[in-house]
């Protein structure tokens, strides 16, 4: 019989990473490396041979396991020097038989399922194809190849991989169909895209940053938020803002965003086509625009994507849907419809509904006469619109302001007041709502690392 042996891969330099070691960061409370060890180790076919980890000269000072484990002195020579190696010890080992095949493993795939591996190897073996792997949008890894692909193998050079033998030979190749956060490798940090800086959004955006992960908001040339001082939109026309003490920067580039992480900053990139997908591949996708539709997040664009309020179908453009509405569901997470419908009415504060928001009498830019924090009353003037006085429509705090200056339309939201006047913080702070959807979005990538990892 056949045996098919395993080559992991563990010895690249991790160059988008950063300066720490990818394959010790933890997901799910377990270190990425020893998560495709624990998987390996659970196949007990009987096709099964031996087990080889290539690393670099650093790892295998920490590791303590019973796989044979050689290292790459020369990382800086590319993964064909990995595949190299591994075949000449591979060829070395007892188990091995003329004949057999070689699975290539990458080791940075941390939501591949020890089933999807098994059964892809297994689906190989039936196919009498010389070369196996993984498919989502084409062929991913992990690869396992026989024999007779060996000399095209070591052949290589520099950063080709096997991808390059396999494409010569898609005739010979058994694909078994993955899900899309299996072939995720872990290239960079735990980075989620947030599309849109609201005030909710940025909700979202400031719980995830201070649960560790990378964030980078996605804005237009133009918001048009009302709750400025506490959304991160607002870095698109100061350059930068900071609320409840976390900074906000706006960038231009790639290596700007880098820049802004670093020093411990959420990104604000203008990029409403989500162009930064083609450099970036982050765990999730938020969508946090709210704007009661779609405009343009679809399933694919992350291994786990959450649409925020109505406009989205769980499971067809979303992965994720959270409940926006406030009341009993506020936060809920629908795995499957769509959230409660725009009702166009705003909740209840205070007993205060619609009246809590003013909407442009007219077209033209807005100038203020009070400012977000004031306590104004019901009937005065707040700002003008042209010619138009804007009034307050009931007594309270100006909670939230659209900025100076902004060409609005007639019937544009402009202004929120809060009709709660026992203190203004509320205007300086992110929202209960805000918090409670965050909230959501936090528990449903944590609880769905943790279902990724299972098997």
């Amino acid at each position: 019989m056949m045996k098919i042996h395993f080559a992991l891969l563990a010895a690249g330099r991790s160059l988008r990473y950063g300066k720490e070691d990818k394959l010790m960061e933890q997901i799910g409370g377990r270190e990425i490396l020893f998560l495709l060890l624990d998987k390996t180790r659970k196949i007990h076919a009987s096709w099964k041979g031996s087990t080889v980890l290539v690393v670099s000269g650093e790892k295998e000072k920490r590791l303590d396991i019973p796989e044979v484990c050689v290292v790459n002195k020369h990382p800086e020579r590319g993964i064909s020097s990995s595949i190299a190696l591994a075949l000449e010890t591979i060829r070395h080992q007892p188990e091995w038989q003329s004949g057999d095949a070689v699975c290539f493993c990458v080791c940075d795939q941390p939501f591949l399922k020890r089933e999807t591996l098994e059964a892809m190897l297994e689906g190989f073996q039936r196919s009498r194809k010389g070369i196996g792997c993984i498919d989502w949008n084409g062929p991913k890894n992990p690869c396992v190849f026989q024999e007779r692909y060996f000399p095209e193998l070591l052949n290589l050079s520099g950063d080709e991989g096997g991808k390059k033998v396999l494409k010569r030979h898609l005739d010979d190749l058994y694909r078994l169909e993955a899900k899309k956060e299996e072939v995720w490798d872990m290239d960079e940090k735990k980075t989620v895209v947030v599309r849109g800086g609201g005030d909710l959004a940025t909700g979202t955006a400031y719980l995830l940053a201070q649960k560790g992960y990378r964030v980078l908001v996605l804005e237009t040339g133009c918001p048009a938020c009302i709750r400025r001082q506490v959304a991160f939109c607002e870095a698109v026309y100061e350059g930068s803002c900071t609320v409840e003490g976390m900074t906000a920067r706006k960038v231009l580039s790639r290596e700007e965003t880098e820049e802004a992480w670093e020093c411990g900053e959420v990104p604000v990139l203008i990029d409403p086509e989500c162009s930064c997908l083609s450099w970036l591949h982050p765990i999730a996708l938020v969508d946090g625009i709210l704007a009661k539709k779609n405009l343009g997040t679809t399933i694919d664009m992350a291994p786990l994507t959450i649409g925020l309020g109505p406009g989205f179908t769980a499971g067809v453009d979303t992965d994720l849907v959270i409940e926006t509405m406030r009341g009993e569901t506020l936060g809920k997470i629908y795995r499957s419809g769509t959230a409660i419908p725009n009702t166009g009415v705003p909740g209840i504060i205070a007993g205060y509904a619609k009246e809590r928001v003013i909407h442009a009498p007219c077209s033209g830019a807005i100038r203020y006469l009070k400012q977000v924090g004031d306590l104004v009353e019901e009937g005065e003037v707040l700002a003008v619109i042209g010619e138009m006085d804007v009034r307050a429509t009931l007594t309270g705090y100006l909670r939230g302001a659209i900025k100076e200056g902004y060409p609005v339309t007639k019937g544009l939201k402009i202004m929120d007041i809060d009709p709660r006047t026992d203190s203004n913080e509320r205007c300086f702070v992110i929202s209960d709502k805000a918090l409670a959807i965050g909230g959501s979005v936090c528990r449903a990538l944590e609880e769905w690392e943790k279902t990724c990892l299972e098997n």
